[in-house]
């Protein structure tokens, strides 16, 4: 169902209400992608490790650089880090990408040894869980209390994390 007032559908009203954090969380994943297919070319290509290593070392490599940027960066947040709610959930999430992305370059690695397919498969199993994150990180570990939002055209007010 279309929003007559903005003209934007329930993703773009979805985005539309993240805004700032959407987009940054987009530049952070793609530093993030960037950084950890630089690290599968150094570790596969160079070093001659197998896919799954080296999947592995991208992954545990790439995750402190992105939990920095996600919460100081993109959440702004610069109190106390919080073990429970949200270092553990973010290594939590990173350890899910990681065993699905693992298995996956294993899976692939029977088949070829190309540098392109470990990239590829990395790259979709990390592009699977990527929304999952962002709605993730806001509501559950980064996010703020949810806020009023101003009425709609229809007079029902709705509420907005």
């Amino acid at each position: 169902m279309v929003n007559q007032a903005t003209g934007a559908g329930p993703i773009g009203r979805t985005f539309e209400g993240y805004g700032k954090k959407a987009r940054r969380f987009l530049v952070v994943s793609m530093f993030n992608v960037a950084f950890g297919q630089s690290l599968l070319v150094l570790t596969h290509s160079w070093l001659g490790w197998a896919f799954a290593v080296s999947n592995a070392a991208a992954v545990v490599l790439s995750a402190g650089p992105a939990y920095i940027l996600t919460r100081y960066w993109v959440w702004e947040k610069w109190s106390k880090n919080r073990l429970v709610t949200e270092v553990l959930p973010f290594w939590g999430v990173a350890f899910f990408g990681l065993i699905l992305s693992t298995l996956a370059a294993k899976f692939a690695g029977t088949y070829t040894d190309a540098q392109l397919a470990l990239n590829l498969v990395n790259l979709a199993s990390f592009g699977l869980i990527w929304v999952f994150k962002l709605f993730l990180f806001d509501r559950l570990m980064f996010g703020g209390h949810p806020r009023p939002l101003e009425p709609t055209p229809q007079g029902v007010a709705l509420s907005r994390w």
